[in-house]
């Protein structure tokens, strides 16, 4: 057995290992794609954008000549001169004598300079002569003073000289050939950790460009890059394991290599073969505890055949009969389930009778979910935390948790199922049993429920629900609230010195186990004397007597008619709203509310 569990292994390993190496290459593939088309339209935008920024200089440039052929006396006049490079929006002008001497400069200190001295500036000499001479240079180092600087150039008009203006590196389209690939290459990771190397060739090549921009300027003996001596298609950097592959960008001379971590290249087998070896040593187990398996089987099935049928009564379906006669204590259980059930279906012929009876039980399981109104957490003097419960006459499962983790910090989870009655409360019910045993290791909202989301996935008592539910959990030394926001309707925010606002940007998606859900976890810092405000949809649910509901306006309104410094008094304005509003009327759904202030 432990020979052919061998055996398998090699094989899955081979197999797994060219599937993987062949799943990078067309990540890599995919990913070389993309850089080729960003690095051929980056570098076309940029021979375009240059093109146009040079024809634009070289115009400005003749104006000026121009300006000078007509009038030269300006030459003269450094006040008109500034003035008109300002009115050309250029950083600076410089006009020469014959000999190539500036004789006119905005800038000051230039007067008297040999354009003929340096490189740069002699670049511009031909222009005494050649009457239709024209040059833009690259941005580099002005010869004078080596400040970064972009120059356009033509023949004076007037004489021979040079006409010159110039941009300043602050307003020069500086974007050199090597930024767009280095901009690129970051841009365009390979897989999750995998990125692409530009070398420029040598005896110790230089990284020229890479997606991890502190390898940039680095020769790759200084990043520890080595080939592996056993693995022709691996490499090490920096003491880790790549899988790696030359590629060819199209116009590119330079030599680019694609690396992906070994440890995502493989990961896919590695799983494989760790699951094959745990269901070795699970079969294997279980060959050994066969006996007492078989033992036990009959018990068990009938207890998951009882739990498959309870669970079809709870969703509704009355007519579910328990059948499961393998012992006299499966017979007893059974034949009480299914006189329950008969005895329920009996009492629900009648429809009025049926939906009140319905909607007490819900209203009874619902009783048992929520706690009294009132403050919670005494314990800790930074948050006074309020909550109130209405509780509809027929409809609604709503329910409001509050907890303290082993972190120590106190936390409250407000859920509104999408439906109502018995099969409503019930979720509820097993919502809490479900989340309680997340709730104290949990470190944040976003933890709580990816803890208990795979177990929600697996209930089946929830597969035709949907879920909007509310997780915060409070830091009372900070002054700060976490929370997860999955379709429940946005809280309201009152600073010490402002108005209640919605949080309008809070609603995530509703949750349901049909699909998968993607939860975001946001915080919010309070100030001494900040309010939090929440509530379910149902305090839109109360109408007056002609059938007007209360509106998002009127709870506004409400909130920030109470000037109360303490969260029970909030909660209590917000009440007298209601009731000034509707009366007696009661809500047509649960209506859950919840306020904390944080107290200086």
């Amino acid at each position: 057995m432990t020979l052919g569990l061998l055996f398998l292994l090699i094989i899955v390993f081979l197999v797994t290992a060219v599937g993987a190496k062949r799943q990078a290459r067309t990540i890599i593939s995919a990913n070389l794609k993309d850089l080729s088309k960003e690095v051929t339209e980056r570098r076309y935008g940029y021979k375009l954008l240059r093109q146009n920024t040079d024809a634009s200089s070289i115009t400005k440039a003749r104006m000026l000549a121009r300006i000078i052929q007509y009038d030269p006396d300006i030459l003269k006049n450094d006040a008109r001169l500034k003035e008109l490079a300002v009115a050309l929006n250029v950083d600076s002008i410089c006009v020469s004598d014959h000999e190539g001497v500036l004789i006119a400069s905005t800038e000051p200190g230039f007067l008297g300079f040999p354009m003929n001295s340096t490189e740069q500036s002699g670049a511009f000499m031909p222009a005494i002569k050649n009457k239709d001479f024209e040059l833009v240079q690259d941005p580099q180092e002005r010869g004078i003073d080596h400040v970064i600087v972009q120059y356009a150039g033509v023949a004076r008009l007037d004489e021979p000289g040079i006409v010159q203006i110039a941009y300043e590196a602050d307003n020069v389209n500086n974007v050199s050939d090597i930024e767009v690939i280095r901009d690129i290459i970051q841009a365009l990771p390979i897989g999750a950790g995998g990125r692409f190397l530009m070398l420029e060739d040598g005896d110790d090549p230089v990284v020229f460009a890479s997606g991890d921009p502190t390898e940039n300027g680095l020769r790759l003996s200084e990043l520890g890059f080595r080939k592996d001596p056993v693995l022709p298609d691996s490499v090490f950097i920096r003491g880790k394991p790549y899988f790696y592959q030359s590629v060819k960008i199209p116009d590119e001379p330079r030599r680019v290599l694609a690396v992906m971590p070994k440890s995502e290249v493989f990961a896919a087998r590695n799983r494989t073969l760790v699951a094959l070896f745990v269901i070795y040593v699970v079969f294997f187990v279980l060959f050994f505890f066969l006996l007492d398996l078989l033992i036990k089987r009959t018990v068990t099935d009938g207890f998951y055949e009882v739990n498959r049928a309870l669970d079809k009564i709870i969703a509704g379906d009355l007519t579910q009969t328990v059948n499961v006669r393998s012992n006299p204590e499966f017979l007893s259980l059974s034949d009480g389930i299914n006189t329950v059930v008969s005895g329920l279906k009996k009492n629900l012929t009648d429809s009025r009778r049926r939906v009140k009876r319905e909607n007490e039980l819900a209203k009874s399981i619902q009783r048992t979910l929520i706690p009294a109104s009132g403050r919670r957490f005494p314990q800790f003097e930074q948050v006074d935390f309020v909550s109130s419960f209405m509780l509809a006459s027929h409809k609604g499962s709503d329910v409001l948790e509050t907890f303290v983790t082993d972190a120590g910090r106190p936390g409250f989870v407000m859920v509104e199922t999408i439906g109502d009655s018995v099969s409503a409360s019930l979720s509820m019910m097993k919502f809490r049993a479900i989340f309680r045993p997340c709730v104290p290791p949990a470190s944040d909202p976003l933890d709580m429920l990816n803890r208990g989301i795979e177990v929600f996935k697996n209930e089946k008592v929830f597969k035709n629900q949907f879920l909007s539910i509310f997780v915060g959990f409070i830091d009372p030394e900070n002054g700060r609230l976490d929370y997860v926001n999955a379709g429940y309707y946005p809280p309201f925010l009152r600073r010490a010195d402002g108005a209640f606002e919605q949080l309008r940007d809070s609603v995530g998606t509703v949750f349901t186990s049909a699909r998968p859900v993607e939860l975001h976890q946001e915080s919010i810092t309070f100030g001494p004397g900040d309010m939090f405000f929440a509530c379910s949809n149902g305090i839109f649910s109360y109408s007056d007597r002609e059938g007007q509901l209360f509106t998002k306006n009127m709870l506004l309104s409400s909130l920030n008619t109470s000037k109360a410094d303490s969260s029970q008094a909030l909660i209590d304005c917000v009440m007298s709203g209601i009731r000034g509003f509707s009366g007696e009327l009661p809500p047509e759904d649960d209506v859950v509310m919840a306020a904390f202030r944080m107290n200086p």
